[in-house]
């Protein structure tokens, strides 16, 4: 309970997005056999102006390999992210990947009565704004989820964008939204450039940091209670990075 409380702490958008996921995984046989379809993604959908599909289709999953796929992969990526760019725009770049990817799918390949559902475009979108933000980090991944192999972020990253788009170039297994994955990654990299992420030593910077003496002087006044959330997450970081912050 510690270990998830501290995650809460640190990054409560990643840790409510993957309980959603996982809420509505086991609660959708409840609302009955066609739950998943009926929010779904579809041009049929969007053309009877359902329009909060595009939303609705990010908390739904096939089967529990499809959910713990992309779980896991926001459980463990999902907070330096979501500290490095901030809650706010955390939260936009995962549901603008997300319906990036969800449309580009549905118009390029989804067939009329088809239905897209995952979080994947999503999910794509936070790992191509981790490899982008921390392009040498070095990163041990399961080739075809079997095979461990090392390889440096970037390389994760360019092998995510490249392989979505070969696999829907030549239409192999065509059941899997290799179209959503190409364009939530590339939208994960887009914003993640447009905001122009940096990092000092290998950790996340604030925009606009709270100077680290000023934090210890409230801590020595107030108490860490008498910080907001956002200043204790800060002074975490702070506390990572108070060496590089020396040296700029």
């Amino acid at each position: 309970m510690g270990v998830l409380q501290k995650k809460f702490r640190m990054a409560p958008v990643t840790v409510c997005l993957t309980a959603a996921m996982v809420a509505v995984y086991f609660l959708a046989p409840l609302f009955g056999p066609h739950a998943l379809w009926r929010l779904g993604l579809s041009r049929n959908a969007l053309a009877a102006g359902e329009w909060w599909t595009v939303v609705t289709h990010l908390f739904l999953h096939a089967n529990l390999l499809h959910l713990a796929v992309n779980a896991l992969s926001l459980w463990f990526v999902g907070p330096t992210v979501e500290i490095t760019l901030g809650r706010r725009k955390f939260v936009i770049l995962y549901f603008i990947s997300g319906i990036t990817g969800g449309l580009l799918q549905t118009f390029f390949f989804g067939q009329p009565g088809t239905e897209l559902i995952g979080a994947s475009g999503a999910v794509c979108g936070v790992l191509l704004a981790f490899t982008t933000s921390f392009p040498e980090a070095r990163l041990q991944a399961l080739l075809f989820f079997i095979v461990p192999v090392r390889m440096r972020a970037k390389t994760l990253g360019w092998g995510i964008i490249a392989f979505s788009a070969f696999c829907a170039a030549l239409n192999i297994m065509p059941i899997i939204g290799h179209l959503a994955h190409l364009g939530g990654a590339l939208a994960g990299w887009a914003l993640t450039k447009l905001w122009k992420v940096g990092t000092v030593g290998g950790f996340p910077l604030p925009e606009a940091p709270i100077p680290l003496d000023e934090i210890l002087r409230r801590v020595q006044e107030q108490g860490i209670e008498g910080l907001s959330p956002e200043q204790k997450r800060r002074l975490e970081l702070l506390e990572k990075n108070k060496d590089a912050y020396r040296r700029r």
